[in-house]
């Protein structure tokens, strides 16, 4: 820093030169400061790798009760599936996405009756099982669980679990856009994101149920 010592001027303005009589071309100077640069852009990168390496990707499925698998009550009787988001490395403002059904794609044995969404939701455009786009402020954080609700379905089977076994529901990329991905504050970067299968109807009742445990503890 140039600093002017004196109290006796009000100053305006100044013109100089800075003169290094033992470096006359100051490239001593300049290579030293370039390789310290280097050090420390090294250092700075060394230290985020660990950071990178260490986050998870971010996730999205639907789950029942805390579980990737359940059973609905009866025909026609409605129940509650849930999208959770799983990360806490980002500040999520938005997510694309579609809900597929492999065995069903005309959704003629299971339908969507109605949305419910957290208060920090802002924007739907279309619907789970033709493309869904959803935005949130404030953003999803992941914190302190490491997960974000995203909003709640109300489902109902049109036909007996015995008639609809292992019955899939995908999260897949948006069936315009085509990704399947999220976006993220400040800039809305965009992010990729996992979709994971539920199973409704599971054949074997004695079959290991896939959950997420901090859901599932929180839902006992």
């Amino acid at each position: 820093m140039l600093y002017n010592v004196q109290s006796e001027y009000q100053v305006t303005g100044i013109e100089y030169s800075l003169v290094t009589p033992g470096d006359p071309e100051h490239t001593r100077f300049h290579e030293r400061s370039w390789i310290m640069k280097r050090v420390l852009l090294t250092a700075a990168v060394a230290l985020l790798i660990p950071s990178i390496l260490a986050a998870a990707p971010a996730t999205l499925g639907v789950y029942f009760n805390g579980s990737l698998t359940g059973t609905p009550p009866g025909v026609y009787m409605p129940f509650i599936g849930a999208l959770y988001i799983v990360q806490n490395e980002l500040y999520v403002t938005g997510v694309e996405y579609s809900l597929v059904t492999p065995n069903d794609p005309a959704h003629t044995w299971l339908i969507i009756q109605g949305y419910t969404y957290p208060p920090n939701h802002s924007l739907t455009l279309g619907d789970a099982f033709n493309g869904q786009s959803l935005t949130y402020w404030p953003p999803l954080t992941g914190y302190p669980e490491g997960y974000d609700l995203l909003v709640t379905y109300r489902f109902v089977a049109l036909m007996e679990c015995e008639e609809m076994w292992d019955y899939p529901i995908v999260v897949s990329a948006h069936s315009d856009s085509g990704y399947l991905r999220g976006t993220y504050a400040p800039d809305h970067e965009l992010f990729d994101i996992i979709g994971l299968t539920s199973i409704l109807c599971p054949f074997e009742t004695g079959t290991e149920e896939s959950s997420w445990g901090a859901i599932k503890s929180m839902m006992d």
